[in-house]
């Protein structure tokens, strides 16, 4: 039976990319999946019926906003994103990168997160993926959204995503577990507004922009970055 999509909007789902300022030194690297920006829009669908998220990222990564060691060659690659059920996990703070993660962090290469993806929709963990296109130049405000909207049910409410943010070792950004339906009302969200931040997989050694590298041994967990007490790091925004 086909999912009939409603009209529901996602919008801005990445705006602000990484990290904000110095006080986020203090959050517990849960925080760091992702921050909910002003209130989000409830619609009147419930969540028994199917919808669709139309879904936008909005690049904020700039020289001005994150200027130590900021790279020549900025970029991002295709993004990934994945509505599914509670029995399925893309990544998580704390957790060990798959293959298909370890490739898209490293190398911004979807092919082995996409089957991975596939192999889940098979198993019925997963409902639906769609694929966002690559920014060859991360200038400020570069939008990328995918051509498809993707589809939501009851039993998969929840989205993931991951890009590669590009050139680096492992770092990606994306967010994981967003429930997309409203606690009280339980209807879906109209549209909801996120910002999100950087993270290591953990695969691969390097502290700067640097591409090539050797390998984690042994290999880390996923974690945030964390600013720390000096502007003189990655990632690290100004004003």
């Amino acid at each position: 039976m086909k999912l009939i999509c409603s009209t529901i909007i996602l919008s801005s789902f990445f705006n602000l990319a990484l990290a904000q300022s110095l006080r986020r030194s203090l959050m517990p690297q849960s925080s760091f999946n992702y921050e909910i920006v002003g209130t989000p829009q409830i619609s009147d669908v419930s969540r028994t019926v199917p919808a669709g998220y139309s879904i936008t990222f909005t690049n904020r990564w700039t020289e001005d906003n994150h200027p130590y060691e900021y790279p020549s060659r900025a970029h991002w690659s295709d993004f990934v994103y994945a509505s599914h059920s509670a029995g399925y996990q893309m990544w998580c703070s704390g957790c060990f990168a798959s293959a298909g993660v370890e490739s898209i962090a490293e190398e911004g290469q979807t092919g082995t997160l996409i089957e991975e993806i596939e192999d889940k929709q098979v198993l019925g963990t997963v409902l639906d993926q769609v694929l966002g296109l690559f920014i060859p130049r991360a200038t400020d405000g570069r939008a990328s959204s995918p051509r498809k909207d993707l589809c939501v049910d009851e039993t998969h409410p929840y989205v993931s995503a991951i890009s590669m943010i590009a050139p680096t070792p492992d770092w990606f950004s994306g967010l994981y577990d967003l429930r997309l339906w409203d606690q009280s009302t339980k209807n879906w969200y109209e549209k909801i507004e996120l910002n999100v931040y950087a993270w290591d997989a953990g695969t691969e050694q390097g502290r700067d922009y640097n591409f090539s590298n050797r390998d984690t041994v042994p290999r880390g967990a996923i974690s945030a970055f964390i600013p720390g007490d000096t502007e003189r790091m990655v990632f690290v925004s100004v004003g």
